[in-house]
């Protein structure tokens, strides 16, 4: 993963799935916007109270960089669960509810998820020529949402797991993301290999450091996907202030990052 900076608009890529050539992609950095005081500066949340002018012009500074139509934005309410949803264009910029994932084969449809600590997980099938989107922050990893997104693709346009290619993006990292004792029984209540990738935090009585990054790269492998086509980032949104919004590190009051993915139009 590397940041690209296009016209002072800053935004994070996956090497793997940009060598593609079949995609436009990003998520967002907070850099290269006009937002101020705790959205500064490139918020691209309508919800958290930042001006609608303000996240008008983030937006279209932001299509512009990446390449992608803002009047084709597939988004929605997420709630923390496991639901994709196929898009087609009669989703585009509807109010959808519900849906924590979504994936398409149609070209120019923008998958969007919002975070602010929760992972990205990117997922390309360049054969097929399908995409999918999802947002798993704890609890949706808890619930195996990497895995369910690969199902989602096999089943629907019949994707071959070794022919997807996947992103791990910036979220809270294992560095930052302390938890509690039942966030861990939910962990190994799904998957009996989770104590690897949860340790006690020393510094903490009875608290632990999650790797939601592993866990969910390990998700993925077990889904079939080849290990060398998961590329995983090393940005954790809690510590990077100058680059990221963090709702464990600023609370509500805050703007918020987003990742984007779009089948190029050719």
């Amino acid at each position: 993963m590397r940041i690209k900076n296009v016209n002072g608009v800053e935004f994070c890529i996956f090497e793997n799935i940009e060598s593609t050539g079949l995609v436009n992609h990003c998520f967002t950095t907070r850099k290269g916007g006009v937002s101020q005081g705790v959205f500064e500066s490139l918020n691209v949340s309508y919800s958290r109270g930042d001006d609608k002018s303000n996240v008008d012009e983030n937006m279209r500074r932001l299509s512009e960089a990446v390449g992608f139509d803002t009047n084709k934005i597939v988004s929605g309410h997420q709630i923390h669960k496991t639901e994709v949803l196929q898009a087609d264009y009669s989703h585009c910029l509807k109010s959808i509810s519900g849906y924590d994932g979504y994936i398409t084969d149609k070209p120019g449809i923008v998958l969007c998820t919002f975070h602010a600590d929760c992972v990205p997980l990117f997922f390309v099938d360049p054969v097929k020529k399908v995409i999918a989107l999802s947002h798993s922050g704890w609890r949706g990893t808890a619930q195996k949402m990497a895995q369910v997104t690969v199902n989602k693709m096999k089943t629907l346009y019949g994707c071959k797991v070794e022919n997807i290619l996947a992103g791990i993006g910036p979220s809270i990292g294992k560095c930052c993301f302390q938890v509690d004792k039942p966030v861990v029984d939910e962990f190994n209540k799904n998957m009996d290999f989770a104590m690897e990738y949860i340790l006690p935090d020393m510094e903490s009585e009875n608290h632990y450091k999650a790797d939601l990054w592993q866990i969910n790269k390990r998700l993925m492998i077990e889904s079939g996907l080849k290990e060398e086509n998961i590329e995983v980032t090393d940005k954790c949104t809690m510590c990077c202030d100058d680059l990221f919004f963090s709702h464990r590190r600023m609370g509500d009051k805050r703007g918020s990052m987003a990742a984007f993915m779009s089948l190029k139009e050719f």
